[in-house]
């Protein structure tokens, strides 16, 4: 074990689920950003396909 797991064995068990709650619920958090910031690239991703498509659209309607 860790220097640091030794000492956070240490802790009283009261300490411990307090940081562990604190330290999920920031995980929480990262994962909600993290998910956000897939959902905003997913949604520039299927924006830039669509204009794509309508663009070769546009051009088979004008070649055609």
């Amino acid at each position: 074990m860790s220097k640091w797991t030794d000492e956070w064995n240490k802790l009283p068990y009261e300490i411990r689920h307090i940081g562990s709650m604190c330290g999920a619920e920031m995980r929480i958090n990262q994962l909600e950003m993290e998910k956000d910031r897939l959902k905003r690239r997913y949604d520039q991703s299927l924006k830039e396909i669509n204009e794509h498509i309508k663009n070769l659209e546009d051009w088979i309607t004008r070649e055609g």
